[in-house]
């Protein structure tokens, strides 16, 4: 008489970790980091940025520079302003059509998903803005 062996449920195919790169869902660009620390920067009323700059210990010229600029050169300051928000990310540096690009690596969904949540809130608020003193009533 055969005995039945016990049936073992198959094992899903494993798949391979790729430990030479990040996990794609993770990263966000420069512009998109830029524009989230000018948002936040600017959320300091008139007057409040060079104190602000002086006690977290960032230099005040490199942030007003951070409003103007387009170029990708202030990637280290950005990845240090995303610290000091809470934003722990990780610093990559990617070729991409011969020229040297940066993004950003978040540590974790949950900081990706506030971090979205945030930027999202700045660029479409949910509230009426009011209206500017210059602007005459219709």
């Amino acid at each position: 008489m055969p005995t039945a062996t016990p049936s073992v449920p198959p094992t899903a195919p494993q798949q391979p970790l790729n430990a030479g790169f990040p996990d794609p869902a993770l990263i966000v660009s420069y512009a998109t980091v830029l524009r989230y620390i000018r948002h936040r920067l600017n959320t300091l009323l008139h007057g409040q940025l060079k104190p602000w700059a002086q006690e977290h210990k960032f230099n005040y010229a490199r942030l007003i520079e951070l409003k103007k600029l387009e170029e990708e050169t202030q990637a280290v300051l950005l990845q240090r302003l995303m610290a000091h928000f809470q934003f722990p990310t990780e610093l990559l540096r990617i070729i991409v059509h011969q020229s040297r690009r940066h993004f950003f690596l978040f540590t974790s969904l949950e900081n990706l998903a506030r971090f979205k949540a945030e930027l999202q809130l700045f660029d479409n608020p949910p509230f009426d803005a009011p209206a500017s003193p210059t602007t005459p009533p219709n």
